[in-house]
């Protein structure tokens, strides 16, 4: 009877290439972002910092603010007192 022969897993794995010449594979990334650079050029702004947003505060728009912080407090206390009379209900079956 033959057995299959067993691989050694003590040795490193030679790696395959794909140029003989160099022994290094090719990334199949696109070669204009291959070298980007890493650091911010000095005196350079982010794109955004290049746009600051105005907001008019006028009382409409405060109006609209305060009724969206108290729509969101009023669903959350729909939400978590909704599960708490769940959760008592649970209890009783």
């Amino acid at each position: 009877m033959t057995y299959a022969r067993i691989p050694n897993f003590s040795q490193p794995v030679p790696a395959r290439s794909d140029s003989p010449r160099t022994g290094r594979r090719r990334l199949s990334a696109d070669g204009r972002y291959l070298n980007l650079p890493n650091e911010p050029v000095p005196g350079e702004i982010e794109p955004w910092q290049a746009l600051t947003p105005i907001r008019p505060d006028t009382a409409h728009s405060r109006s609209l603010r305060f009724l969206d912080a108290a729509g969101e407090l009023l669903a959350a206390i729909a939400i978590i007192g909704g599960g708490m009379v769940l959760t008592g209900l649970a209890s009783l079956l």
